[in-house]
């Protein structure tokens, strides 16, 4: 079984619960960040804000490669698709993500 771990851009953090419950094996986890365009065209963000979550997530991601994570990061105009060759191309069988805080992507 590969565990692979969905970190969200408003989950920034090493003790988050999805990064937590794997740090023993955190060399063999690999882990995934995505910006989606389409999502934030969904959801006005304000440019400023945007440029901020998008660097915080870059800046997290190479926090966590330092760390010794397996990390992706991927830039693409949805969820789904990275997210979807990621888990094929890493042979992910159970994926692990925070609770979001927002209830529209909570949907997702």
């Amino acid at each position: 079984m590969t565990i692979g771990i969905w970190v969200l851009g408003d989950q920034l953090w090493n003790e988050q619960s999805a990064l937590n419950s794997c740090q023993k094996n955190h060399q063999n986890t690999p882990v995934i960040l995505i910006e989606s365009l389409s999502y934030v065209q969904q959801r006005r963000y304000h440019r400023q804000k945007l440029v901020f979550i998008w660097s915080a997530m870059r800046h997290f991601a190479e926090e966590l490669r330092q760390q010794g994570w397996l990390v992706s990061y991927e830039t693409a105009d949805d969820f789904e698709t990275p997210l979807q060759a990621w888990v094929t191309k890493n042979t992910i069988t159970e994926l692990r993500v925070m609770t979001p805080n927002d209830r529209p992507f909570a949907e997702i």
